[in-house]
């Protein structure tokens, strides 16, 4: 409800489109000016939480909320000022849909717009109505233009490959075009790790570890490094609209091991969680003989111990004794890594040249050509439903196929680097996981079979079965 104590509030609105050093200098200008504007009128600014959004835009192409505008409406309806202060009244906003809004709240609440650049209109008439709705659609015709500017150059400086400035990239000095070799080694080693089966997550605990700070300063985190990885530069490459192009940015790793990386760190079902699953051998590695090929499952049980669980059959397995004879000092895995014969049989075979940027393209087209057949899948009926969905697994199909090729193309087979003069030393000193039980995976395959019961001596060949590869 207004009141005449009501009457004489006013409320500034103060928002910037591209605030890059985050200092909010136009924000604090636009703020200093609408002030004057309430003095003149003779209005008191309301106190509390300033209405500012920093670094947003209010154009019809922009999809970020902006919580202030929207915290400024809502009190408008309750009643808590009656008139509104903005520089200009494309800071309010760009899109028309939202015009519509401020015209409601005049007709409906009586609330007065104020602007120090922009002509002041009363939008309780259809001439202050018509003249707002004229200069809305005038101010999103121009937002619209200068983003297909913007878009039409941003396209030319990808297809030219063009340095379009921002901040220092990991790897690169702050020219964008001159590798920063220590940096560029980490990378390249990085991507060997997770190509081996390593995780991101022992790269972030070994930097933080060695007190090396992110390009911001801060510490390493897995999806840190996740995203360097993935980011098409490090290949040399520049990815606009779907197209790729020659990026302004020197080559770091090969195009071929950054494909394979995107497969890999792309894949559904990577886990990017802190979970405990993570730090026990067994977990995605051993199956239950019962519920083959189901894998098991962490879990403490009664007495606080490890324990590995069948998700399916409930058979629950001590997990320590079994970690440590598969894996532990004078187990399973140094007996077979000691032995001549059986490291000559292990060492990985050479892959054969492999274009990988002809099963990307073929990639995308299959899955352009599944878009258009889902689209037609969901309106179809009878035969034509059973052909389309037999083109859609067919297509899912190949595209398996291709994810596998690059995969094994770009792939660092795990025993590459183990299988050197003293393989046991460096089984050893290997404290990645992922990397153990990508080299276990490499040797043997293990099922469990039904767990030991009360007093029985712990023979683990009576329930472990192991098949070598």
């Amino acid at each position: 409800m207004r009141t005449r104590a009501t009457r004489d509030l006013a409320a500034t609105y103060e928002r910037i489109s591209d605030d890059r050093e985050g200092r909010e200098l136009g924000v604090e200008r636009q703020r200093k000016d609408n002030g004057a504007v309430g003095k003149r009128e003779g209005l008191t600014i309301v106190g509390g939480t300033p209405y500012a959004d920093n670094d947003l835009s209010a154009s019809t192409k922009s999809k970020k909320e902006r919580p202030a505008y929207q915290r400024l409406l809502a009190d408008a309806r309750e009643g808590r000022f009656s008139v509104i202060i903005a520089y200009s009244a494309s800071r309010l906003t760009r899109r028309p849909r939202e015009h519509e809004d401020l015209i409601e709240l005049a007709q409906q609440h009586g609330i007065r717009f104020l602007f120090v650049r922009s002509p002041s209109f009363d939008l309780n008439t259809a001439d202050g109505r018509q003249v707002a709705r004229m200069l809305a659609a005038a101010d999103a015709a121009e937002a619209e233009r200068t983003q297909e500017r913007v878009a039409r150059a941003v396209g030319d400086r990808a297809e030219r490959g063009d340095f379009h400035g921002g901040p220092r990239g990991y790897g690169l000095e702050s020219d964008g075009k001159t590798i920063r070799e220590d940096e560029a080694e980490r990378i390249r080693a990085w991507a060997t790790h997770i190509l081996a089966g390593g995780s991101l997550r022992s790269i972030a605990t070994e930097l933080n570890g060695e007190g090396i700070a992110t390009v911001r300063g801060t510490a390493w985190r897995g999806e840190v490094i996740r995203k360097i990885l993935l980011a098409p530069r490090v290949a040399g490459l520049r990815i606009h609209n779907g197209a790729e192009y020659p990026s302004w940015s020197p080559e770091i790793i090969k195009p071929a091991t950054w494909r394979a990386l995107r497969v890999v760190l792309e894949a559904p079902d990577r886990q990017v969680s802190q979970s405990t699953a993570r730090k026990w051998l067994g977990v995605g590695l051993f199956t239950c003989e019962r519920c083959v090929p189901k894998t098991v499952k962490s879990h403490y049980n009664r007495r606080g111990d490890r324990a590995y669980a069948c998700p399916t059959c409930h058979r629950s397995w001590r997990a320590e004794p079994i970690d440590d004879w598969i894996a532990g000092e004078n187990g399973l895995v140094e007996s077979v890594l000691a032995e001549v014969d059986s490291r000559a049989r292990l060492l990985p075979r050479r892959q054969a040249g492999v274009d990988l940027a002809a099963l990307e393209t073929e990639a995308a087209a299959i899955r352009l050509n599944m878009a258009e057949l889902a689209k037609d899948y969901a309106l179809a009926r009878g035969a034509v439903k059973a052909a389309l969905s037999e083109g859609l697994a067919a297509g899912q199909q190949r595209l398996e196929e291709i994810e596998e090729a690059i995969v094994a193309a770009g792939q660092v087979d795990p025993l590459t680097e183990i299988l050197g003069d003293d393989p046991v030393a460096t089984w050893r000193a290997m404290n990645d996981l992922h990397r153990r039980q990508a080299v276990i995976r490499k040797l043997m395959t293990i099922t469990l079979g039904p767990p030991i019961r009360g007093r029985a001596a712990w023979d683990p060949e009576k329930f472990i079965h192991v098949d070598p590869v």
